[in-house]
């Protein structure tokens, strides 16, 4: 994980000027999120909003620097209730939650990666979800 973040903070130093306000903010379920990434301007408006949300998901095709968009992502809480269902538009996707335990699936092309992470305290959740293709 932390050669994409790397490589994402170097694109980002890179990039020319972006604004936060080029990033929608979506709300469902009453959460709110962020998803993008597919260009530098959009990395570094990304990055800007980061803050604000302290679950960070990044979408990778394995073994390149492909931009994977359509990935659809689902996260349940420790009861196993949905509390968001949204399709990212680039490999970025950022979301706020309340501290506690939660379950990330992440679907691209057919392929399904489940993580269950705990959010503490002031810490950010950084989950890198590396897909092999799929058809």
């Amino acid at each position: 994980m932390k050669t994409m973040l790397a490589i994402m903070l170097g694109a980002l130093l890179c990039a020319g000027p972006a604004s936060a306000n080029e990033i929608k903010v979506h709300r469902k379920y009453g959460i709110e999120y962020v998803t993008g990434g597919n260009d530098r301007a959009e990395r570094l408006a990304m990055q800007a909003l980061a803050p604000r949300f302290p679950a960070h998901l990044y979408f990778v095709l394995g073994g390149s620097d492909q931009v994977l968009t359509g990935v659809k992502v689902t996260v349940r809480d420790v009861s196993g209730d949905v509390v968001l269902e949204a399709t990212s538009e680039g490999p970025l996707f950022y979301f706020s939650v309340d501290g506690g335990r939660y379950t990330v699936d992440a679907e691209y092309r057919g392929e399904k990666i489940s993580m269950t992470k705990d959010l503490v305290g002031r810490r950010y959740l950084e989950l890198e979800f590396k897909f092999k293709g799929g058809a």
